[in-house]
C-alpha cells in the first residue's frame, strides 16, 4: 500500500489561509461526517478538515471520518483500516461501514456509488445530532468528467449544472450533502498531500479503460488544446447552477399552489394551475411529486417524464405508473400516490422512545412508554403497509377513518401489535381510538410525511 507516483503538479498546495473559506459552511453542522476512500482527493479532504478544525476547537462541529468498504477486491478491509490508522492519528474518530450482499457483474460502479449513499445515510440517520453533513471530496475535475458525460448523454440543464455543492437529503434540510472542493484542481489536492508528507492509495479501477471517465482522463491534454480546460467546464457548471437554481425556486412556487400532499397520502395537482405553467415548471413539479410519494423507487429518467407531461396537456383521463407511483389524471385533479403491489413494503420494528424512517417517505415513531399490549416491553411494536383488506375493514368499522383513495391507503404505515392494528396516523384524527381494537396506545404511535 504506496501512494501512487506524483503527477505533473500545475499548482501549489492548498495552505492554511484558504481553510476557513473552504469550510466556513461546516461551521454550521452540529455532525460532520468525511467519506474517506483512502484516494487522493479524500484524503486530502481529510487533512484539511482536521486543520480546518483545529483551528477553531471551540466552534468546530463533531467530526468524524466513515470509510465504505465496498468488498469489491482483496484488500478492502485492510485499506479501511489503514485509513482508520490515519484518521485517528489526525485528532478524528473513524468507522468503517460494510456493503454486503450480491454484486453484479455490471453496472458496478453505479451500484456501488448508490451504497456508499444510503449507508453513509443511514450512519448518519442513527446519530442525535441535527443538523448534520456527509462531506465528499469531488474536485473541479470530478466536476469537469461530470459534466462531458451528461453531455455525451445529451442532458438538459440539471444534468449540465454538473454535481451540486450542497444537497439536502431530507425535506427539512437536516442532513445535507456538501462538495467543499468543487472549485479545487485534484492537482492542487495531490500537492497538499505531498506538501505535508502524507499518502494515500491509488484504487486500480482508476486506470481501467472500460471506465468512462478513466477515458476521459486519457484525453485532458487533446480536451485542453481544444480549449476544454477543467476550470473552463466547470466554470459553465457553476453558471448553469444558478440557472437551476432559479427554476428550482419558481417550481417551488408553482408546487405550492397547485399540489396538495394530503399529509402523505397522496398527492393532488390542480390541473388547471399545473397546465398554466412553463414545461419545465410542469417538469420539475412532477419530479418533485414522483420523488416525494415514490419512496424507495428509483427516480424515474427525464425523458418519460417529460412525456408524462406531454401527455397531461390534453384534457383526457389518464392512468399509469411511474417512479413506483401510480399517476391518474382526471378532468380537474392529477393524483399521485405510492404504487401499491409492485415491490413489498419494508416492516418495521419500533420498540418505546425509537423513532426511524419508514419507505423514504414517513417517519414513524413511538413515545418513551407506550404500553400498546401488555407485554409491550417484550414484543416491539410492527410498522408495515397497511394493505387494501385492513383499509376496507377499517372503513367498515370506524365512521372517522378518512376516506382516500383505497390504493393510496393501502401503502400507508400502520402499526401493529400482533395481530392488533393500532394506529394509522394518517387516516384516524389525532386522539382517536380505532373501533373493534383492544390494544391502545394509539396516541403515542406517530408519523409523518418527509417525502
Amino acid at each position: 500500500m504506496t501512494r501512487g507516483d506524483l503527477p505533473h503538479l500545475e499548482a501549489g498546495p492548498v495552505g492554511d489561509d484558504e481553510l476557513e473559506a473552504l469550510f466556513t459552511d461546516l461551521g454550521a453542522f452540529e455532525f460532520v461526517v468525511l467519506a474517506v476512500s483512502g484516494g487522493a482527493d479524500s484524503m486530502a479532504l481529510m487533512h484539511l478538515v482536521a486543520s480546518w478544525r483545529r483551528a477553531r476547537p471551540e466552534r468546530a462541529p463533531k467530526v468524524e471520518v466513515v470509510t465504505v468498504d465496498h468488498g469489491l477486491r482483496p484488500g478492502s478491509a485492510r485499506e479501511a483500516h489503514w485509513v482508520e490508522v490515519r484518521a485517528r492519528a489526525a485528532g478524528l474518530e473513524h468507522a468503517t461501514l460494510a456493503w454486503t450482499g450480491d454484486k453484479l457483474p455490471t453496472g458496478v460502479q453505479e451500484a456501488a456509488r448508490e451504497a456508499r449513499y444510503r449507508l453513509l445515510a443511514g450512519h448518519v440517520e442513527r446519530s442525535p445530532l441535527r443538523p448534520a453533513a456527509i462531506v465528499t471530496a469531488h474536485t473541479e475535475d470530478d466536476q469537469a468528467e461530470t459534466v462531458l458525460m451528461r453531455l455525451a448523454r445529451g442532458s438538459g440543464l440539471d444534468g449540465l449544472a454538473g454535481i451540486p455543492a450542497r444537497r439536502a437529503l431530507d425535506r427539512e434540510g437536516r442532513v445535507v450533502i456538501v462538495r467543499p472542493l468543487l472549485a479545487v484542481a485534484k492537482c492542487r489536492l495531490v500537492a497538499t498531500l505531498a506538501a505535508r508528507g502524507a499518502d494515500w492509495l491509488e484504487d486500480p479501477s482508476n486506470f481501467l479503460p472500460e471506465f468512462e471517465r478513466v477515458r476521459l482522463r486519457g484525453a485532458r491534454t487533446a480536451l485542453a488544446e481544444l480549449g476544454l480546460e477543467n476550470e473552463r467546464i466547470a466554470l459553465s457548471a457553476r453558471r448553469l447552477a444558478r440557472a437551476r437554481e432559479a427554476l428550482d425556486l419558481a417550481a417551488g412556487d408553482l408546487y405550492r399552489a397547485a399540489v396538495d400532499e394530503h399529509g402523505g397520502v397522496f398527492a393532488g395537482i390542480d390541473r388547471s394551475t399545473f397546465r398554466g405553467a412553463p414545461a419545465e415548471l410542469r417538469v420539475r413539479v412532477l419530479v418533485r411529486a414522483l420523488c416525494a410519494f415514490g419512496g424507495e423507487a428509483k427516480a424515474p429518467r427525464t425523458a418519460k417524464i417529460e412525456s408524462l407531461v406531454e401527455k397531461l396537456e390534453e384534457a383526457g383521463n389518464l392512468a399509469l405508473t411511474l417512479g413506483g407511483c401510480v399517476v391518474s389524471a382526471g378532468a380537474k385533479v392529477i393524483r399521485i400516490f405510492r404504487e401499491p403491489g409492485r415491490a413489498r413494503l419494508a416492516e418495521l420494528e419500533l420498540r418505546p422512545g425509537m423513532a426511524a424512517p419508514w419507505d423514504r417517505r414517513f417517519r414513524v415513531s413511538l413515545a418513551a412508554g407506550t404500553r400498546p399490549v401488555a407485554d409491550a416491553n417484550a414484543r416491539p411494536v410492527v410498522v408495515r403497509a397497511l394493505g387494501a383488506s385492513a383499509y376496507a375493514k377499517l372503513c367498515a368499522q370506524d365512521s372517522a377513518v378518512l376516506r382516500v383513495p383505497a390504493r393510496a391507503a393501502a401503502t400507508l404505515p400502520s402499526f401493529w401489535a400482533g395481530d392488533e392494528l393500532i394506529a394509522v396516523p394518517q387516516l384516524v384524527p389525532p386522539g382517536h381510538a380505532l373501533s373493534g381494537t383492544g390494544a391502545g396506545g394509539a396516541e403515542r404511535c406517530e408519523c409523518a410525511f418527509i417525502g
